[in-house]
């Protein structure tokens, strides 16, 4: 009896098994349709922005360019208490290293790369930054406003 019990269940599964390929073998252009629906909605949503350079978490974006061993702009103002996303790309065919002291941070910027730094809000200040390899030329500012 036990062995019988194995059999039918062991049909049983197979039975299950091709119908269940039979329904996805039918419904194939559907499921691709509807993957393809959700992915696109996925992309969507993680790549929207609204005008004023703000994100979905409320992170203000700054972009700086490194030219001719300069940053441009090389003074930024942002408002009081904003959580900050600095986007550094560098042009330049050298390295770069963004440094300050005032915001504690420190990051290489390779040749025709960008570099992201985020930045808790900060208080009503101005906070110096350069660029350690051309720190000559490479200085610049961010100017928190009330």
């Amino acid at each position: 009896m036990k062995r019988v019990y194995k059999v039918y269940k062991h049909l049983t599964l197979n039975f299950n098994y091709a119908r269940s390929m039979d329904i996805i073998k039918k419904n194939k252009n559907i499921i691709i349709l509807v993957g393809l629906i959700l992915l696109a909605v996925i992309i969507y949503i993680s790549t929207s922005k609204s005008s004023d350079n703000k994100t979905n978490d409320n992170i203000l974006e700054v972009k700086i360019a490194i030219q001719d061993h300069k940053f441009v702009p090389n003074i930024v103002e942002v408002p009081k208490s904003t959580k900050i996303r600095l986007i550094v790309h560098n042009e330049d065919d050298t390295v770069e290293e963004f440094e300050s002291h005032d915001l504690h941070r420190e990051k290489i910027v390779m040749p025709n790369e960008s570099i992201h730094i985020i930045l808790a809000p900060l208080k009503s200040g101005k906070y110096e930054f350069f660029g350690d390899f051309h720190q000559d030329t490479a200085q610049g500012f961010i100017i928190v406003n009330d």
